[in-house]
């Protein structure tokens, strides 16, 4: 469904540039650049796409968001050795998360690691020192990330007169804000986003968008659109009393990231984005209709048979109609089930239990099913006039 955000790290500060890079057309600047001194999160992913050269795809010494239908993030840069590790980070491999392991995955990682900007031999040097286990690669994934904290502070807000958002600070609580963005929408957070992050250096605030993760009512989607989240992050913001914060955010929460940033520039400190989702039709197309299917045909199946047959060729559409349908709650939940199963199987490089078990919990799956396909057949909202 999405790229890989690339990125080339100093070890005195973190340059973000982001560019857009079309298989057609030349790179186009859609933020500028900003620095920050010291630390960096971990890990950064590099990416390749098969329809690319290598070289295509690999950092520059600025960061690159490889626009396509999808693109393997292998390999990765720890902010402070700057040796890439071997470590997939994914979303919507092009390699595939339903038991292509070891060689493949080894080759995948090789193409990522060769180029004028790439590791090299460092890369194949990585992948030899863990061997040709995916298990071993997911290990020294979770070993690269930061060690797991807890929240210092939490609390609820109420941003409208329907919707409270569930907040958390972790980290330094004097240092560098940051703004975690999560997914979906309706993904929510988890513990594991603030593990991105250096805790002695970093502020770490992480909120649940509206109907997501502990954030109330669930699943709701009245008053519920692009521009009311947008708003729920300024008025967090001014709740913590943060003057300007660095913006993180992968899959949806990278659009969010990008729309929030063009109508707030002045209270973005930077942007971070991974796992590049812009919600563009073909995008939702690609990842739920026709092109992952031919990468995951199993996985596929199963959710493309949940419809019936007449109604196959618009399955969102499909979808977002029983997900709509209070009055049948079981085929409700039936429907976010097999919506969150096939995203859940489907989205990382590497197979995630958590992810998958994720799938199975129906509040959880309600919630997410619900809200993304509410934006999906309503285009994100990205057309409509600003509020906020």
């Amino acid at each position: 469904m999405a790229a890989i955000a690339t990125a080339s790290l100093s070890t005195s500060a973190v340059v973000v540039r982001l560019s857009v890079a079309f298989r057609s057309r030349s790179r186009q600047t859609v933020a500028t650049s900003s620095s920050f001194a010291r630390h960096s999160i971990s890990p950064i992913s590099r990416t390749y796409h098969p329809a690319t050269k290598p070289s295509d795809c690999l950092p520059t010494g600025e960061l690159q968001l490889q626009r396509s239908s999808f693109c393997t993030g292998l390999g990765t840069y720890h902010s402070r050795s700057l040796k890439p590790i071997a470590a997939a980070a994914g979303h919507a491999s092009a390699f595939g998360s339903q038991g292509r392991e070891g060689k493949e995955a080894k080759e995948g990682f090789w193409k990522g690691g060769q180029g004028e900007a790439g590791g090299g031999g460092e890369a194949e040097e990585a992948w030899e020192e863990m061997g040709d286990s995916v298990p071993a690669a997911r290990v020294r994934l979770r070993q690269e990330l930061y060690a797991p904290i807890e929240p210092h502070r939490s609390g609820t807000l109420a941003v409208s007169g329907v919707h409270t958002v569930y907040w958390e600070e972790s980290g330094n609580p004097k240092g560098q804000p940051v703004i975690f963005l999560h997914g979906g929408p309706g993904g929510g957070t988890a513990p594991a986003n603030r593990r991105f992050f250096d805790p002695a250096f970093f502020r770490i605030v992480l909120m649940d968008q509206r109907g997501a993760g502990r954030s109330t009512p669930h699943a709701c989607l009245e008053e519920n659109t692009t521009w009311d989240l947008v708003g729920d992050i300024e008025t967090l913001r001014k709740h913590l009393g943060v003057d300007k914060w660095l913006v993180f955010g992968g899959s949806w929460g990278s659009t969010l990231s990008l729309v929030y940033a063009a109508t707030h520039p002045d209270r973005v400190a930077g942007l971070i984005l991974r796992g590049i989702f812009l919600l563009r039709r073909k995008e939702v197309e690609w990842f739920y209709q026709k092109g992952a299917d031919s990468i995951f045909p199993d996985a596929f199946d199963k959710y493309r048979e949940f419809i019936p047959k007449d109604e196959q060729h618009d399955l969102v559409a499909a979808y977002h109609k029983r997900l709509m349908n209070d009055s049948e709650p079981d085929q409700q939940v039936a429907a976010a089930r097999h919506w969150t199963e096939w995203e859940m199987a489907t989205s990382y490089l590497l197979p995630n239990e958590d992810s998958l078990k994720r799938g199975e919990d129906d509040k959880f799956a309600l919630a997410f099913a619900r809200i993304e396909s509410h934006y999906f057949v309503n285009k994100g909202f990205l057309l409509r006039t600003p509020s906020c």
